[in-house]
This record gives structure tokens, C-alpha cells and sequence, in this order.
């Protein structure tokens, strides 16, 4: 296994971490969780970085990449929703997206077909991951007793303020979606010829 996808696979293990720290424990472990989210996003950007940068692009890593960054950010989303941090239909809409995904791209794999990615659904993933950790500084850093940072940060995480401010990532979430799959419509045309040919076969 090569260095980019080893620092993936810890990416995927510091998600469970994370969740436990901000979602189960109480009261929630925020600075810890910030910490374990911090080395995790770090992690998103030095895995593709020396992948590119010393051609240790694989097929695998290319796949397992997406996945880790959807399963960092479902956990986060998640784990907010559960302290009444952001509303659960966001949080349902941004899971649905991934799911579909995730099934279309491993679906393109098992017919050796490459998915376009675009330029809207990466900053999607970078919206996402400023979002959460917009809410881990606001959470942290209101309870800080600085003149100037602290009403900064508890006017971050007003109930108002997250809520439009996900608003917009759930939004920006599902347009990447449909861009996702006008951009790759020939492979899902391809998916759905296969399919019919089986199932014609079996017949």
C-alpha cells in the first residue's frame, strides 16, 4: 500500500475518532474533535499532493480518496445534527448525495469506466470542510474569554447563522449532484446497457 493511500486509510480510521469525541461523549470533547479533524483535512490535501507529485496514483487510491472525504464530512454533519446544531433534512439530502455517488462510481468500476469529477463538486468538498470547521471554531473558541474572538465565534454558531449558512452547502451539495450526472450521463447510459444485458442473458 503507498504513502497517499495509507494517509487516506487513516483518514477513514480518524472518522469513528471524531464522532466519538463530538457526538458521544458529554459533554462533547470540541477541541479534541477540532484537533482529529484538523489532521484529517490535513491528511485530504498531502495524500493527493504526493500522490501527484511522485506518480503514486492508483486506480484504488483514486476510488478510496472520495469516500474518506464523505465519510469525514457525513460523521461531522451527523454528529452536528445530533446536538441540534443544523436540521437533519440537510443532513439527509447531503448522505443521499454521497450514497448515489458512491454507487455510481463503483458501478463505472466494475465496467472499467472513468467518471468525469468537476470543478463544483470539488469546491462542494471545500465548502463542506470549511463549513465544519467554521462550526468547530465558533464552538470552541465562544468559550474562549477574548474580548474581539469570542462574540465573533458565538455569533458563528447562532441558530440563524448555521442554518442559512448550511442552507447554502446543502443547496451547492445537490447542484453538484445533477453536474455530476450530466457531466457522466454516457456512463450511466453505459451501467444501464450492461445491466440489460445481463438481466437479458439470465432470461
Amino acid at each position: 500500500m503507498s504513502f497517499p493511500t495509507q494517509l487516506t486509510v487513516l483518514r477513514i480510521i480518524l472518522v469513528p475518532v471524531f464522532y466519538v469525541l463530538f457526538a458521544v461523549m458529554d459533554p462533547p470533547q470540541v477541541m479534541w474533535a477540532a484537533v482529529v479533524f484538523v489532521v484529517a483535512a490535513m491528511s485530504d490535501w498531502y495524500d493527493g499532493y504526493y500522490a501527484r507529485q511522485f506518480n503514486l496514483v492508483t486506480r484504488f487510491g483514486a476510488f478510496l480518496d472520495p469516500l474518506a472525504d464523505k465519510l469525514l464530512t457525513s460523521a461531522a454533519f451527523i454528529a452536528f445534527a445530533s446536538r441540534g446544531l443544523i436540521p437533519w433534512w440537510m443532513v439527509l439530502i447531503v448522505l443521499s448525495r454521497d450514497v448515489y455517488l458512491t454507487l455510481f462510481r463503483v458501478s463505472a468500476d466494475s465496467i472499467g469506466t472513468n467518471m468525469k469529477t468537476s470543478f463544483f463538486a470539488k469546491m462542494k468538498t471545500f465548502t463542506q470542510m470549511v463549513f465544519i470547521g467554521m462550526v468547530l471554531f465558533g464552538l470552541l473558541a465562544s468559550s474562549w474569554s477574548i474580548p474581539v474572538v469570542s462574540p465573533i465565534a458565538q455569533r458563528l454558531i447562532e441558530p440563524g447563522v448555521l442554518y442559512w449558512i448550511m442552507l447554502g452547502v446543502t443547496l451547492m451539495t445537490a447542484i453538484s449532484a445533477g453536474e455530476y450526472t450530466y457531466d457522466n450521463w454516457h456512463v450511466l447510459l453505459r451501467i444501464g446497457r450492461r445491466g440489460l444485458g445481463h438481466r437479458s442473458a439470465e432470461l
